[in-house]
């Protein structure tokens, strides 16, 4: 333990105290105000939870969360198995395309969807115009087309967990399990799914949490008895009924605690479930396996049928980007490129601000991210622990609750939120784990035996890090900050309650126009613009990443390997 390292150990700490201690410390005493005096108490939380229309949201919540997480499970066990078990052309672009909806915004497939499943969407229309039906059906507008579009949404955490479990897993447990007789169906049940349970739990947590966080999608679809989309309505139009507004941070608080709750069980609970075997090991590929012409063909057609949903959303929203006019007719009849036009020309400053943004988060992010990953992997100082949890905790942490916190704290007395500042600020607290998670798995693959040479040899540890470290972590820096600038690039939940004129992200931009009920061609084309960089970025981290992405999103996630 040298005094260097613990001065960074503090440095870090004193970073995380204020950009994320601090402020959800403030939101968490604003909550406890009694409306319409000075006083303090728990008015507020008793009223919350005698009102039977916000037990009703809390539950409601519960209930999709419970839906969404059955239906990732459903799909994403089978899809997480091909991708990690079979050799199949394309492999790299199909990872791509179902690892996009992880990188979008939900509210733009929700806009993409609606176009294309709407009572007067494409399908509608083709379906009446071919005489099949009489009336539309109602194909996205309730509780199953919320499910359906969180699902698309958290599918690929499903996805990443799983893949990290079945290729992790020795082929000589599932080879001794065929032995005995166990093969197929039986074995996969009995042998490799309970063996893959720490790390679909890894996986299952933040998606069941989705819905506690998420204010947007149901309010679009027009379901707003939610926890996440009543607290949003409370804090934002309600400036002077005081005590709708100290509801909504109550119900804030509410989703915050329990996703903090049942990520740290979930935690727990991983840890302690650890399967270890004296046997050969695996290779970084794991068990591969030749499939009869049945089942591969089959898993072509999965692939290509869930690639095909996903690909609707980028082909529906280009579709009404280069559209002016695209009402009660199946396709678009009249293209134009005045949607772009206005974009580039008339708001360039959305773009500018979004690369800005990100780009000085992702640089915040890169620098902390390094010398977290270093001193809680490479150093036993105490506290190393805590610190990764607290900032991993950030994954669960509902992004509304930043913003509201980031409102609440840094506006009077510490008045950066004054400042465009405050923007990044907010964005490298809310997607610091994305790279955290990348640099940390690097870290633990890079043998300590080089960087303790060079440092027996006289270079310091500055050095040791440039010459020998950085170099060897370089692979998964660049799926770290790949990642980091794609999900803080697509942030609105955080940046929503945060933003002045002038501040405007394409995110933002996006929910504005629909808001206000302006041209949707515009935003199309904003949210199109958005799965073009997207993806192209997505596709970079398919090829670099490998086992990195895997590492990062497999079991125990922010605890000490």
């Amino acid at each position: 333990m040298t005094r260097g390292n613990v001065s960074l150990t503090a440095f870090l700490w004193s970073v995380i105290a204020f950009l994320v201690i601090y402020p959800l410390s403030v939101l968490v005493i604003e909550s406890f105000k009694i409306a319409g005096s000075t006083g303090w108490g728990l008015a507020n939380y008793l009223g919350f939870f005698k009102d039977t229309y916000y037990l009703k949201t809390f539950w409601n919540t519960l209930v999709l969360s419970t839906l969404v997480l059955l239906t990732t499970t459903l799909f994403g066990v089978p899809l997480a198995y091909i991708l990690a078990r079979y050799r199949h052309r394309g492999k790299t672009v199909f990872t791509a395309l179902i690892l996009l909806p992880i990188v979008l915004p939900a509210f733009a497939g929700v806009f993409a969807f609606i176009i294309f499943f709407g009572k007067f969407g494409t399908l509608n229309l083709i379906l009446m115009e071919s005489g099949l039906i009489k009336a539309p059906i109602n194909f996205i507008y309730g509780t199953h087309g919320l499910v359906f579009i969180q699902s698309l949404h958290l599918l690929p955490f499903i996805v990443l967990s799983l893949s990290a479990g079945f290729t992790n897993i020795d082929p000589a447990f599932e080879e001794a399990a065929e032995v005995e007789g166990a093969s197929g169906f039986w074995r996969f049940i009995t042998v490799t799914l309970p063996l893959c349970t720490p790390s679909y739990l890894a996986g299952a947590v933040i998606v069941f949490l989705w819905p506690f966080t998420d204010w947007l999608t149901p309010l679009i679809l027009g379901k707003v008895d939610f926890l996440p989309s009543v607290a949003y309505i409370n804090i934002a139009y309600h400036f002077t009924d005081m005590h709708r507004k100290y509801m909504g941070i109550v119900a804030v608080v509410v989703s915050s605690v329990v996703c903090i709750v049942l990520f740290v069980l979930a935690r727990r609970w991983v840890e302690r479930k650890k399967y270890t075997g004296l046997s050969k090991g695996t290779t970084s590929e794991g068990r591969v396996i030749e499939p009869g012409p049945v089942i591969k063909y089959g898993s072509y057609l999965y692939m290509l049928a869930i690639s095909f949903v996903v690909l609707l959303i980028p082909i529906v929203l280009g579709l009404s980007a280069f559209s002016r006019r695209w009402v009660f007719e199946p396709f678009p009849t009249y293209w134009t490129l005045d949607n772009f036009r206005a974009i580039f020309f008339e708001s360039p400053l959305l773009i500018k601000n979004s690369f800005l943004f990100s780009g000085i988060a992702l640089v915040f992010g890169v620098v902390f991210g390094l010398m977290a990953a270093y001193v809680i992997v490479r150093t036993r100082i105490w506290g190393t622990n805590a610190l990764d949890f607290v900032i991993t905790l950030m994954l669960a942490f509902p992004g509304m609750a930043v913003g509201v916190s980031y409102m609440l704290a840094f506006w009077k007395d510490i008045p950066l939120a004054t400042h465009w500042i405050i923007m990044p600020l907010a964005l490298f607290a809310r997607r610091l784990p994305y790279f955290l998670r990348m640099a940390h798995s690097s870290y633990l693959q890079l043998d300590i035996s080089l960087e303790e040479a060079s440092e027996v040899s006289g270079v310091g540890k500055f050095k040791t890090f440039f010459y020998i470290s950085l170099p060897l972590l370089i692979k998964g820096v660049l799926v770290g900050v790949v990642m980091f600038f794609i999900m803080a690039f697509q942030e609105i939940s955080t940046a929503i309650f945060l933003y002045r004129g002038g501040w405007e992200t394409l995110p933002i931009g996006i929910y504005l126009n629909w808001h206000r009920g302006m041209e949707f061609g515009i935003a199309a084309a904003m949210a199109f613009l958005m799965i073009v960089i997207t993806f192209i970025l997505l596709l970079i981290i398919s090829r670099i990443g490998g086992g990195i992405m895997k590492a990062a999103w497999g079991p125990g996630p922010g605890g000490k390997r």
